[in-house]
């Protein structure tokens, strides 16, 4: 017995290494799970953890002692930062990123100074598994496997584990309706949050690399027939109302302003963005969802009314050779004007260069082509070029080619992060700002003055936009609309605190501002739900542009055709609801909502977002599928 005893504790011994890494594998996955307030032991994530566990332990069995005490201390390392990655991403995006996002990895590094304000120490426990590994070595093994032994031990243990995962994965019940069946939230993870959290850390990570490397199709049918179909039956039938035609001839001017909130339209404080909010026609409900790539999403959902890119790669790398018929450019170049965007920063950035041609515009205008102040102390992606100089030289510009009418699509950024009171362009900027809302630490953090500070910048760039177009003689002739990309998300949690304060809903953070103003005009404060999707067609209704029977996700703002945000979760709010696609519970605003009619949205909310990721990787409308009507 004693003989025995000794022999068992022998073992245990020479496989503590193998033990302690079945353990820190299912421990990466509760901090993952602890972290984001998932339940720590759940059902359906822990028996999958167990098989991947002893995949990974039967695999290192195989190995000597050094092999396998590096390649367990790599494969500890690469899950731990890899479940770091995930908690930080989701605490700028309340989401987790995709394998499908690896292209957008080289634009993390021209800005990575951003993930910072993110960053906390406690995160560090993710990779503190790995670092222990290599101290087994110091453990002596007192018993050496055979050959023989290992294989077979690898071999039935293979056998059980991956048995174990098949059969956990293949037992998420389904439902005739998508948004009620765990079996294809598994299958299109069309809610990362909720898959991760329903179905665990590493059951997401490897469908999602698995999703990437083999995307299967959502449906029997050929893609390019259920996009036909979806556009015959829902081809978009523009309103006619008091509004159609009003600015038909004028300038356009749209422009995107970064991390643009409500919060900062203030007499005191944004004079010139205060007025135009109460002459122009003020879109005071309207949001801006967030998609995996942010800015460039906005973009192209404004300009096209158009499904950004979910499933696959992004917009910008993974479909810039698209054909895009049916957008604002297009339209209004059909209608005789000379379209032109306009960006204070490199236009490689999100390869705008390659897309904004796609788009339809002649021409986009860098800092490489601008004259901007940059002190020797210029920091890239720290500082930014005002928007008062990208102003000034976007209506420069656009006098010198002496064409009329045009479109101008300016796309600011000096209200982007890092809020830093250091950013040496915010000098005047902060100083004004602090006259108004106190010094640093007095009523606000410093963090959330050098935000206000940044937005104001936005506000200096507008007026000098105004002046010049007045100097230039061009402003009873111009309409300026301008919209925010997304809410400020680059805000730490406790200055999002403060500037936001306590909201009713979650949702209400991505509020942003619509607004359209020219001379003269009688203000019109417009309070239904409007998001992104709807600048196109109100825009086109206005400029008296003809969208019928085309494919148009959005509504005009201005008709009485219910709106609709559609979330990159399948999240989605209208006048009458806010669904939360990953807690699946309804916030009712209107009470008399059926719950029929809540199921009814849900299920065209996916099918509009598989529809729209279906024409991006198609690219439908390229060839016959494309609109001779915006090539007129």
């Amino acid at each position: 017995m004693k003989k025995k005893r000794k022999r068992a504790a022998d073992h245990l011994v020479s496989n503590l290494d193998l033990i302690y890494c079945f353990a820190a594998v299912l421990g990466i996955e509760m901090m993952f799970r602890g972290f984001l307030g998932f339940p720590v032991l759940a059902a359906e994530p822990f028996l999958y953890d167990l098989g991947l566990a002893g995949l990974i332990c039967s695999l290192l069995f195989l190995m000597g002692r050094k092999t396998r005490t590096v390649f367990s201390t790599l494969i500890l390392l690469f899950l731990g930062a890899l479940a770091l990655a995930q908690v930080l991403h989701y605490r700028y995006f309340t989401t987790f990123f995709s394998f499908s996002k690896a292209s957008i990895l080289q634009e993390f590094f021209t800005v990575k100074s951003e993930a910072g304000g993110k960053l906390s120490w406690d995160l560090i426990v993710f990779v503190i598994p790995g670092l222990l590994a290599p101290l087994f070595l110091l453990i002596r093994r007192r018993v050496r496997y055979s050959g023989l032994l290992r294989i077979g031990v690898f071999v039935l243990t293979t056998l059980f584990c991956v048995f174990n995962m098949l059969t956990t994965v293949s037992t998420y019940p389904d439902a005739e309706l998508k948004t009620e069946s765990e079996a294809y939230l598994y299958q299109s993870l069309y809610n990362k949050v909720r898959a991760a959290e329903q179905f665990g850390f590493y059951a997401y990570t490897l469908r999602d690399a698995r999703q990437t490397l083999l995307p299967e199709p959502v449906s029997e049918i050929p893609p390019e027939e259920l996009i036909a179909q979806y556009l015959e039956e829902n081809a978009y039938q523009q309103p006619v109302n008091e509004y159609t035609g009003i600015f038909e001839g004028k300038n356009l001017i749209l422009i995107l302003c970064e991390s643009l909130s409500p919060v900062v339209i203030r007499e005191d404080l944004t004079p010139t963005l205060y007025r135009l909010s109460q002459e122009g026609i003020n879109f005071t409900n309207h949001y801006a969802p967030v998609y995996q790539s942010a800015t460039a999403d906005s973009e192209f959902i404004s300009l096209t009314s158009m499904v950004p890119s979910i499933t696959s790669g992004p917009i910008a790398y993974d479909h810039t050779g698209n054909t895009f018929p049916l957008t604002l450019p297009k339209l209004l170049n059909a209608k005789g004007y000379t379209s032109n965007s306009f960006h204070s920063f490199e236009g490689s950035f999100y390869n705008r260069n390659i897309l904004h041609e796609s788009y339809g515009f002649e021409h986009l205008y860098d800092w490489n082509e601008f004259e901007f102040d940059k002190r020797e102390q210029f920091i890239d992606a720290y500082n930014w070029m005002l928007d008062k100089d990208l102003m000034r030289q976007t209506v420069e510009k656009t006098m010198e080619l002496e064409s009329r009418p045009f479109f101008d699509f300016v796309i600011t950024v000096s209200g982007h992060i890092p809020y830093d009171r250091y950013r040496y362009e915010l000098e005047t900027d902060l100083w004004y700002t602090r006259q108004v809302l106190g010094d640093f630490e007095e009523n606000y953090s410093t963090e959330v003055i050098s935000f206000y500070a940044a937005q104001r910048t936005l506000e200096q760039g507008l007026y000098t936009l105004i002046e010049q177009l007045e100097l230039a003689g061009e402003l009873e002739n111009t309409v300026i609309a301008l919209y925010g990309d997304h809410y400020p998300y680059g805000l730490t949690e406790t200055a999002q605190k403060e500037v936001f304060g306590d909201l009713e809903e979650e949702y209400m953070i991505y509020k942003t501002p619509f607004i359209i103003w020219t001379p003269g005009m009688e203000g019109v404060q417009v309070d239904k739900v409007t998001s992104t999707y709807d600048i196109l067609p109100t825009l086109a209704n206005l400029f008296g542009l003809d969208l019928n029977g085309e494919l148009i996700i959005g509504t005009d703002g201005l008709s009485d055709q219910p709106g609709l945000v559609i979330f990159e979760d399948s999240s989605w709010l209208t006048d009458q609801a806010y669904y939360d696609s990953t807690r699946r519970e309804v916030t009712r605003i209107d009470e008399s909502i059926s719950d029929q009619k809540i199921r009814q949205i849900n299920e065209q909310v996916i099918e509009t977002l598989n529809i729209g990721q279906a024409i991006l990787d198609t690219d439908y409308f390229a060839g016959d599928n494309g609109h001779a009507q915006t090539e007129e």
